[in-house]
Formats: structure tokens, sequence, C-alpha cells
């Protein structure tokens, strides 16, 4: 009896695995097939029917160093980088405070912080140019490291409020029984139990400055460059680049997935917190 009620139950979970492999297989398809483009020669790549069999080339490895890509990628992880760590020295008591402190009209300023997010990028993009134009920050790393910042940090501080509901004040009261001021409350029990959300939070908006291009765009120009903004040369009047494209494509991804394996442990821990209430 037993052994035919497993016998379902191991059909079921078979059929699960399986529609998770094909899943998955689908999903990765075009990773699989851009990583095979980066080293497929040009005659290949534009053969019919597709050729699955060739000889590797890096060929296109050499046109994207000869033309400085890797600068743009250097200048794209150090944009990202500061203005993610500013985002989270910033947000991090911002988020607490709204969260734990009362002050006049707090809903109503927490609602405009999240209505910057809101806005779209196209309605932000020309006053800051206007600004930027006059304080002399257009083209520069400073100005577009503040851009960042700034559409960034609502987000950021929007969803680490509720990380920061989450936590029991028990905690933080206790800890002023002891005597400890503000302050030491905020370092030494709220941030440590912050820890996986404030990663969680900041890898995303790491992703999302990463892959930003309106701003860049507009604000960097031609001082500075970010991957994103570059890639629109591989478009040739010879045509498209496909195999350069690949290269850069791949490259703009690798750094995104070494922060992602990296952070895991914390980026899980820090999603479901609070998920489950006791």
């Amino acid at each position: 009896m037993a052994e035919a009620q497993s016998r379902p139950e191991g059909s079921t979970a078979l059929l699960w695995t399986s529609i998770t492999v094909v899943y998955a297989a689908i999903m990765l398809f075009p990773i699989f097939w851009m990583a095979s483009m980066m080293v497929k020669p040009n005659d290949a790549m534009f053969a019919r029917p597709t050729q699955f069999l060739f000889v590797p080339t890096l060929e296109h490895f050499s046109y994207v160093l000869e033309h400085g890509f890797h600068w743009y990628l250097l200048t794209s992880f150090l944009l990202c980088t500061v203005s993610t760590a500013l985002v989270v020295i910033i947000g991090t008591p911002a988020a607490y405070a709204f969260a734990r402190f009362e002050m006049r009209a707090k809903d109503d300023l927490f609602l405009f912080i999240l209505a910057s997010r809101m806005a779209p990028p196209v309605c932000l993009v020309i006053p800051f140019y206007l600004i930027f134009a006059k304080v002399g920050l257009l083209d520069t790393f400073l100005g577009l490291t503040l851009a960042y910042m700034t559409f960034n940090l609502s987000f950021y501080i929007w969803v680490l409020r509720s990380f920061c509901r989450d936590l029991p004040v028990e905690l933080e009261e206790a800890a002023a029984l002891e005597g400890w001021s503000k302050p030491q409350i905020f370092r030494r029990v709220v941030f440590p139990l912050l820890r996986n959300g404030i990663v969680a939070t900041a890898v995303l908006c790491f992703i999302f400055a990463w892959n930003e291009f309106l701003f860049a765009f507009m604000l960097g120009g031609r001082a500075v460059q970010t991957l994103p903004v570059s890639i629109p040369k591989l478009i040739t009047s010879q045509g498209v680049r496909w195999g350069e494209m690949a290269v850069v494509g791949m490259t703009a991804l690798l750094p995104v997935l070494a922060v992602v394996f990296v952070l895991q442990r914390h980026i899980v821990r820090g999603l479901t917190l609070g998920a489950v209430k006791g």
C-alpha cells in the first residue's frame, strides 16, 4: 500500500523536475547562443543553414579590446559601485528614521520620496541636464554618480523601510534601558539585523544602475561613457558587428552574476526577511 502511494508522488516529482529543466533550458538558451557567437567566425555566423560546428576565433575579442570597451566596463563598474555605496550610507539611516521616528508630515514626505522613483526617467533627465549644465557637473563622473544615487535612493528607502518595520522593537527598548544612545542602538543592534536586507536591496540598486542608459547618455556625454551607452557603436555603416556585440553583452552580464553569486546567501535571507510571521 505504501509502495503504491509512493509511486504517484515519485512520478509527480519527476514531472515537475522535467518541467523545471525544460523551462531553465528555454530561459538559458539565449545566453548559450550569445556565448557561442563570441567565438563564431563571421562566415559561420551568417551561414544558412545554421552551423553548430565551427572553428573558434578570438577576432571579436581583439576588436573589443582595440576599441577600448574594457574602459567603458571599468567606468560602469566604478560608477555603479560608488553610487550604490552612497545610497546605502544615506538611505539606511533615512529608512530607519521613517520606520521608527514620529515626525511632522511623515507620510507626505515619504510619498514625495517615492514619487521621485515613480516618475518616468525622461521627465527627470531634462531638469538634471539643465541643473548640471549650470553648476558644471555635466559630462563628469561626479554628476553621473549623483544622478544614479538620486533615482536609486528613493527605491532603497522604500524597500528598506519595510525591513526596519519588521524588526522587533523590544530589542531596541532593551538596549535603551541599558543606557545606549540612539546611534549606538542603530550601529550595534539595528544594523546587524538589517544586514541581509541592506545587501539584497543594494544589489537591486546596483543592477538598476548597471542597466541604466538614458541618464548615462544624456548626462555623461563622451567624457563619461558607460557600457550600455557604448554598445550602439557596434552598429556601423557596414552593418551590425554581432560577434563583438555578443562579447560586450556577455561581459556586461558577468559582473552582475558575480555579485549575485558572492552575495547570494545574504540576498536570499534579505528577500525572505519578514515573509513568515510567527
